[in-house]
């Protein structure tokens, strides 16, 4: 699971960007056998309409630095996440890595959801 995006080699790399949170959420929600989505769908008790059966996904406020490389263009990074479907709500941690390229370009990749 990699995203690139495009960026600035001025750019600097950070977890808590907007870029970065877009590139996670993108990720999470590209990814059809989610266990987190899938539990929420589950529990919910709402009838599946067109209108509540799209997963909404919600990173937390706060996304922190777990760890960073020596040349810091690699963080590891944790937060909260929350999926809604219909009346139900999950929430899980998450951890992903961004990195940025020489080129300035960055790349997500997120660890899968373990229960």
């Amino acid at each position: 699971m990699l995203l690139l995006l495009g960026g600035c080699g001025g750019d600097k790399v950070a977890c808590d960007s907007i870029e970065t949170r877009n590139a996670v959420l993108q990720k999470v929600a590209d990814d059809h056998r989610n266990p987190l989505v899938n539990y929420a769908a589950k529990e919910s008790t709402a009838k599946p309409n067109p209108e509540n059966s799209k997963p909404l996904y919600q990173l937390g406020e706060r996304i922190v630095t777990t760890s960073t490389s020596a040349d810091k263009r690699t963080l590891h990074c944790s937060g909260g996440i929350s999926a809604s479907v219909g009346d139900a709500k999950a929430s899980k941690e998450i951890e992903f890595t961004v990195q940025q390229e020489p080129d300035g370009k960055i790349s997500v990749s997120v660890v899968p959801f373990q229960f």
